[in-house]
């Protein structure tokens, strides 16, 4: 089948298929995405397109330097860089006008996907310094769910969710440090991994401690093989564990049998929405139609460890990982950043302290129910909202969409939101797959298989999945 310019898929198998054959070339993988994002017109999920002719110039030269996908494992991938990695040359803003700089290095992390081949579009759009997990607090417009221009497209990494549905780049660069690549994945019928804390290192983003960084893609295989260039030990990067340096991030076979836990229907939240109910449901029954059986356990205990992130003593590692931007320009901060970052003021030495304790006692519970089953399984998100009626309770909705979210990053646990669906009126919700550390490899073998038998096209595409 020959692959059109304007509706061809770039998820990864698709096109180093083509490479392989010489049916295709970056080249002509480049014209096509300008093309497209000039088709689609003002964006604000970009916030910067780095000019055609650069990119252009990038693809001919890997094109002349006789690389390959075998050679590079990202060979010709077009992908978006979140706004708060460092790219030289060009300005990094956070989504915050006022604390725009000119970058004067790259980025470690995304230095490493360029080595691998992937070719540099654009920075996309993001909630203001990774502070939420809708993608309305930004100072560069406010983009929109690819499926309702009236919905939230999630956040942090909002634009990145929107340019890899819209069919505009292969992958997106972001991160997860409560939510922020998971949610964007389930409101735009995305992928996104939540890798175990550590095996990716911290580069120089400033999203600091605590964020894992990850990729917004099509597939699940794509999400694996993008991280796998992400992956490794960096000795003088506090957090970075020498794990990595072996770890071998790869799909497991789904098992025969599984035992899944699942919230009981006491504890599980949606907040009145009962087509994303509704999808819940039906995910667990297809799960137990593809051999699992489900473990229902009370989810009241992770939500109370949820809130510890945002609303107890844990927001002051956010205030300590921004403050020199915050004493800087902390008063031009979009306003629901500004005031959550001030609540990290609040706090004592003695309130971290207890606040870890109470996270201590929450994991204890968690751990306990996995010596019982194979993997947690969860909504992604509990529904969705308007632009307009986040905007109108801002932290609250914002508080909302990470009721499943945030207390995987708390407790160091993997994540991965897959495709779940589309409710009656057309807007997708995700699924998550959990488990303790270093059990990626796990998750990733239920989310593909899942993602598999659900048999959705990919993002807002009408591609089906690759063979």
């Amino acid at each position: 089948m020959t692959w059109s310019p304007e509706t061809g898929s770039l998820d990864f198998r698709t096109l180093h298929a083509a490479y392989r054959a010489g049916t295709l070339t970056p080249s002509k993988v480049v014209e096509a995405v300008y093309d497209r994002i000039a088709a689609r017109g003002a964006d604000p999920a970009w916030t910067l397109i780095i000019p055609r002719e650069r990119a252009l110039a990038a693809a001919a030269e890997l094109e002349a330097s006789g690389a390959s996908p075998d050679s590079h494992p990202l060979y010709g991938l077009p992908f978006g860089i979140k706004e708060n990695f460092d790219l030289a040359g060009y300005p990094t803003n956070n989504a915050c006008r006022a604390s725009e700089y000119l970058a004067t290095e790259t980025d470690p992390i995304v230095q490493r996907l360029l080595d691998k081949g992937a070719i540099a579009i654009g920075r996309n759009n993001m909630d203001q310094f990774g502070m939420g997990v809708v993608g309305v607090r930004t100072d560069y417009g406010i983009p929109s769910c690819v499926f309702s221009q009236d919905h939230i497209s999630g956040g942090s990494t909002s634009g990145g969710g929107v340019v890899v549905a819209a069919g505009l780049v292969s992958f997106a660069l972001g991160g997860d440090a409560a939510g922020s690549g998971r949610v964007p994945a389930a409101l735009q019928n995305l992928v996104g991994l939540k890798p175990t804390n550590g095996l990716v290192p911290l580069g120089i983003s400033a999203a600091g401690m605590g964020a894992s960084h990850t990729v917004l893609t099509l597939t699940v295989e794509d999400n694996v093989h993008a991280i796998r260039q992400l992956i490794q030990h960096v000795e003088d990067d506090p957090l970075s564990l020498p794990e990595a340096a072996s770890f071998d991030l790869k799909i497991d076979p789904l098992p025969e049998s599984f035992r899944f836990a699942v919230p009981s229907k006491g504890s599980r939240l949606f907040f009145g929405d009962q087509a994303a109910e509704a999808l819940f449901d039906a995910a667990i029954a297809r799960l137990e139609g593809m051999g699992g059986t489900a473990v229902e356990f009370d989810y009241a205990p992770l939500h109370a460890a949820a809130k510890l992130l945002y609303e107890d003593a844990f927001i002051a590692r956010r205030y300590a990982n921004l403050r020199p931007v915050w004493e800087k320009c902390g008063d031009r901060f979009h306003p629901a950043t500004r005031e959550i970052l001030s609540w990290g003021t609040r706090y004592s030495g003695a309130d971290v302290f207890v606040a870890q304790y109470k996270l201590a006692a929450y994991r204890k519970i968690a751990m306990k129910l996995f010596e019982d089953v194979d993997v947690m399984v969860t909504p992604t998100t509990p529904t969705t909202f308007t632009i307009a009626e986040l905007e109108e309770k801002n932290i609250e909705r914002n508080a909302i969409m990470g009721t499943y979210t945030n207390f995987v990053n708390l407790m160091e646990f993997c994540a991965l939101a897959v495709p779940n669906g589309l409710r009656p009126d057309g807007l997708p919700q995700g699924l998550m797959f959990i488990a303790p550390s270093f059990q990626d490899n796990r998750i990733l073998g239920f989310g593909a298989a899942y993602h598999r038998a659900l048999g959705l096209t990919m993002g807002a595409t009408q591609n089906p999945l690759p063979h």
